[in-house]
């Protein structure tokens, strides 16, 4: 089975496959789809903005529970969940962006870096698109994270 890998919502899962932590200390921006600068700000601006998600989904027929702090809404991919996803970022904005987190630019180097070395291995994997999304096939995952770039 075949599973796109895609930035977005998909970040924490991309973050875990790439083996990637974060945590650090600087000076502290206001929360709510901005961009926190702290792991602090950052993880109370994360837990306020998937609560407010939790409560937009509810509020257009999406049954879902609130999130434990510091986890994610997991999307079913359905039509409705999509659209209601959809409409619920364009009414709160975008998820506070981590500032430990790397940029989409350099998510995109680090998959296309892998996707060549599972090139070089023999494995026939296409290079992730435009907007990060690698169809990658969920058996490379493990050969995947042996490509990590030193």
């Amino acid at each position: 089975m075949r599973r796109p890998v895609a930035l977005g919502f998909a970040v924490p899962v991309l973050a875990l496959m790439l083996g990637l932590t974060a945590c650090s200390e600087s000076a502290e921006t206001p929360s709510g789809g901005g961009s926190p600068t702290t792991a602090d700000s950052y993880a109370q601006a994360y837990d306020d903005y998937t609560i407010s998600l939790a409560g937009c989904l509810r509020d257009r027929g999406i049954d879902v529970d609130d999130p434990e702090p510091g986890t994610a809404i997991t999307l079913d991919g359905s039509e409705a969940m999509n659209a209601a996803y959809d409409a619920c970022v364009t009414e709160l904005g975008p998820p506070p962006a981590d500032p430990d987190q790397p940029s989409r630019v350099e998510i995109s180097d680090e998959l296309r870096l892998r996707a060549q070395c599972l090139r070089d291995q023999g494995f026939d994997v296409p290079d992730p698109d435009a907007n990060g999304v690698w169809d990658l096939p969920e058996d490379l995952f493990d050969e995947a994270r042996a490509c990590a770039v030193q």
